[in-house]
């Protein structure tokens, strides 16, 4: 019973976090975008440059 009850909530907030997700209508990240976010934060949060 209690793994229906975590299936559930888990379920919710599954769908919870695609409706956030749409309604943001957000592109999602390239490669290049992951490669550039972690070779900043790995830089100190600079913004690294092309």
């Amino acid at each position: 019973m209690i793994s229906y009850a975590i299936l559930g909530i888990t379920f919710l907030y599954a769908v919870i976090q695609i409706l956030i997700y749409a309604s943001r209508q957000r592109k999602p990240l390239t490669r290049d975008d992951i490669d550039e976010r972690l070779l900043a934060a790995l830089n100190g949060g600079d913004h690294a440059r092309k």
